[in-house]
């Protein structure tokens, strides 16, 4: 893995943390969901004046997956930034580990803080732990309770590893309680809600995504997860679902899932079917713009499904289980799966009739999770704790 010193962007907020200097804390990054995290806690971080260490792990590569997100965001940008050579899930995490080990060593940050729960976060937290760098997890606590899953892995351990933990709802405080974490454990409410509040009038004044769409009422679609991308029967029902959809369907593209397509011979076909649209991979402000205006919206992706409720909007959720059960009961989301794909039929029919109509209470807080979380930390005096001298391995 090589390590890149970011150049300026234009545009982009000069920040304190760029600098060979100390710092108040590490902040490690890679993918979307982390960077829209990462975006209202940086700025309450800066706002009270704390020196910020933005490591990016470059997870993803992809300028529609991460440059983007950092200008549109008024993110800091990174002081330091890898360049993945490998793709698979054990190479690209042991990559990671190692550089970051290597930046913790060097710059001796006093506390580090992660997000989510991608292969960037479990990197970061084994890095930390192994030094006894004191850490931090954002969105703590959230289960599935399927240890195939990739992501249910690398929560638990950050969760496990960490000594604050900060929750996005209520289920998740019960989940930590019953795998005995009760000290350090906070309900802040999410952060990716103070970013939706924070961006979506933005994006309604800086989007142009409508330019590149058809007119008319349409559902979004996302996909990514193996389970919908890695074999062609599971693209041959998306293909499926965009071929025989009652009203047009909005799709951009994942990088893997165009990769997957093409693979598997089906990109040409998935292009001219006429009621979908495709498009490129989109920044954080498109696929705000597109939430905000489409009648309901179909994912795979955790952050999403949080999205669209946080945009009025219902949501079908095209794997087996949803980790925000809350949303399921309050009627705003449903799982379409059946044996193992998803369920092509029962997702065209909800596409018509799926409307909710009861109000969503503030099950993700209120959109001042980023304040609670700074505040926790100060309490804590990790913001103002002293660089280590040295650091030494457990064990």
């Amino acid at each position: 893995m090589t390590v890149l010193r970011q150049p300026h962007h234009p545009g982009q907020r000069e920040q304190l943390s760029n600098h060979k200097g100390g710092c108040n804390l590490m902040t490690v990054v890679g993918n979307r969901p982390q960077f829209v995290k990462m975006a209202p806690l940086s700025a309450e971080l800066a706002r009270r004046g704390y020196r910020e260490l933005v490591v990016h792990t470059g997870q993803h590569f992809d300028e529609n997956m991460s440059d983007v997100f950092f200008s549109e965001l008024e993110l800091p940008r990174p002081d330091i930034r890898f360049q993945s050579t490998h793709r698979t899930h054990g190479a690209m995490t042991a990559e990671m580990l190692c550089s970051l080990e290597r930046v913790m060593i060097e710059r001796k940050p006093p506390f580090v803080l992660i997000f989510g729960d991608t292969n960037s976060t479990l990197a970061a937290a084994l890095a930390a732990v192994k030094l006894r760098i004191p850490l931090a997890h954002v969105e703590a606590g959230p289960r599935i309770y399927d240890i195939d899953t990739p992501e249910e892995i690398n929560r638990i351990v950050a969760d496990h590893a960490s000594r604050l933990r900060f929750c996005p709802d209520i289920p998740s405080v019960g989940n930590l309680a019953r795998e005995n974490m009760t000290d350090g454990v906070y309900f802040t409410g999410d952060v990716m809600y103070d970013a939706f509040l924070q961006f979506s009038g933005v994006a309604e004044r800086r989007s142009t995504v409508f330019e590149q769409i058809i007119d008319g009422p349409f559902a979004l679609l996302t996909i990514h997860r193996p389970n919908n991308t890695d074999t062609k029967p599971a693209l041959t029902r998306i293909v499926q679902l965009l071929s025989e959809t009652p009203i047009n369907i909005v799709f951009p593209v994942h990088p893997r899932t165009e990769a997957a397509l093409k693979r598997h011979g089906l990109w040409k076909t998935v292009n001219a079917l006429p009621r979908a649209k495709i498009l490129p991979a989109v920044g954080y402000l498109d696929i705000l713009q597109l939430i905000n205006h489409a009648e309901i919206v179909l994912t795979d992706s955790g952050g999403l499904q949080k999205e669209a409720v946080y945009g009025r909007k219902p949501a079908l959720v095209l794997f087996y289980v949803s980790p925000w059960p809350q949303l399921i009961d309050a009627g705003w989301i449903q799982c379409c799966w059946k044996e193992d794909g998803i369920d092509v039929s029962r997702i065209l029919t909800l596409i018509e009739q799926f409307r909710p109509q009861e109000s969503v209470t503030e099950i993700f807080g209120d959109g001042r999770a980023a304040k609670r979380i700074v505040d926790v930390l100060e309490r804590h005096n990790w913001l103002t704790a002293k660089q280590p001298k040295e650091l030494r391995y457990a064990g």
